[in-house]
């Protein structure tokens, strides 16, 4: 996305660009339509394009002799998921360790991982015309278990049977372990293990479903101003609850929560050619509280909680407001297509790895006090009709989203669509989503953003 802001401070014009640099050509591959190649060649080096984004293509196939001592459990607490934690998924009785071997997060783990020959139509959205989709539902995350370095020389071994009247080994099996980041998305989960790598794919073993402790947490909180005044800010969080909730600020006051949220129906789509999130790529997104801290003072420090006693409360944060319109000085942030990575080794439809390192950066920047808004311009999750991407970007921008005002303006990822104007026609393009975007963040395709400007 290539997008301009221009903001004045004071006497001076600050003008920041953000430029998109689309890269050279890929090889070509005959597995692929020509739609999805030319979504390569026109992304290269900027979607972080891998086979996991184009599973969804694979005809799903029976394993082959599976080990019938084959087990996958995790290390969890028997109270349920924590809001952000790493867990451990083990894998053990495999017989021959396989590079191809993988295991993928499910969420909500009553999702068909089977193919769905019904649903062709949806899929005409992918780009691929010609092969029927691996999943019902898409993985929300997956790793290969030779992340495990043991895994494949087998330095884990046990012994299932010996041979008789003796104590030698006749069969012996090789074990792994994987570590998943995991955070709160409200729907249970469970973990897949695969085989055939996400070019041959074929189920081995399913592990037991795990719920959250606290579906209904209120979470991943965030920041935006309403206008130039410096007097007010609105907090946006997301629940599993949709009663109203409150946010706690200042010495003794307080809000209640306006309630919204959307459903499948309300995916952007097309009669002809329906959205990935309307199908495989849905995900609830719960529910989207906000309300409005009222009789604050420009360029002041605060803190405040949300939630209500019923679901539980966040921790108590401390924030700053922005300078009133008019002001000498205005210290803020800007930048565009950032997206979001994940914090384990897995992959994930879309990634953008420097996301992190940019968070970090303007972590530092924001504990050393020298910022006063953010500016996103465009280009936000990169859900990409994937809905529970945007939890995992709430999520990574929480830590100084929760602190400063975090401003946003919609880009092509949010906007694009069939008849929806934009000069980005790609059909691998489409279903990116503005309804989320704007519920989640709040924003029309066009807003003035007031910050220190009279």
């Amino acid at each position: 996305m290539g997008s301009s802001i221009t903001c004045c401070v004071s006497k001076l014009v600050c003008v920041v660009f953000v430029i998109l640099f689309l890269g050279s050509c890929a090889s070509s591959s005959s597995s692929l339509h020509p739609l999805v190649f030319q979504s390569q060649v026109e992304h290269l080096n900027h979607t972080a394009i891998s086979e996991f984004r184009l599973l969804n293509r694979k005809f799903l196939v029976d394993c082959p002799n599976p080990s019938p001592y084959l087990q996958i459990s995790v290390n969890s607490s028997p109270g349920g998921l924590g809001d952000d934690e790493f867990v451990t998924v083990n894998v053990s009785g495999i017989l021959n360790p396989s590079k191809h071997d993988w295991v993928a997060m499910i969420s909500p783990a009553n999702s068909d991982v089977s193919t769905c020959p019904l649903n062709t139509f949806y899929y005409v959205q992918t780009g691929d015309f010609s092969k029927l989709p691996l999943l019902c539902h898409y993985p929300v995350k997956a790793t290969y278990m030779s992340t495990d370095p043991d895994y494949l020389s087998c330095k884990k071994k046990e012994c299932k049977k010996y041979q008789n009247g003796t104590s030698q080994c006749a069969v012996s099996t090789c074990s792994g372990s994987l570590t998943f980041h995991v955070i709160n998305i409200r729907t249970d989960i469970e973990f897949v293990l695969f085989s055939g790598g996400f070019e041959l794919p074929c189920i081995l073993k399913k592990a037991n479903p795990l719920k959250f402790a606290n579906p209904n947490k209120p979470l991943y909180g965030y920041l935006s101003s309403i206008d130039s005044t410096g007097t007010s800010m609105k907090l946006t969080w997301v629940s599993g609850d949709e009663k109203p909730q409150q946010v706690q600020y200042g010495d003794g006051k307080s809000q209640t929560s306006v309630v919204t949220t959307f459903s499948q129906d309300d995916m952007q789509s097309s009669a002809a050619i329906p959205s990935p999130a309307k199908d495989f790529g849905w995900h609830d997104p719960g529910f989207i509280h906000s309300a409005v801290m009222t009789g604050l003072k420009p360029s002041s420090s605060y803190s405040y909680r949300y939630g209500s006693d019923s679901v539980g409360w966040s921790d108590r944060i401390q924030f700053r407001t922005p300078p009133v319109g008019g002001s000498d000085e205005l210290n803020f942030l800007a930048f565009g297509d950032m997206g979001k990575a994940p914090r384990d080794s897995s992959v994930e439809h879309y990634i953008q790895p420097g996301s992190l390192s940019v968070i970090k950066a303007v972590t530092d920047e924001i504990n050393s006090g020298n910022v006063d808004s953010i500016f996103h311009i465009g280009d936000i999750s990169y859900a990409t009709g994937f809905l529970v991407e945007w939890d995992f970007f709430l999520h990574q921008i929480n830590p100084v989203a929760s602190r400063v005002s975090y401003m946003t303006a919609i880009g092509n990822h949010e906007r694009d669509y069939i008849d929806s104007g934009s000069v980005y026609i790609l059909q691998i393009q489409v279903g990116k989503l503005e309804f989320p975007m704007r519920h989640t963040f709040q924003c029309q395709p066009q807003q003035r953003i007031n910050h220190g400007i009279p």
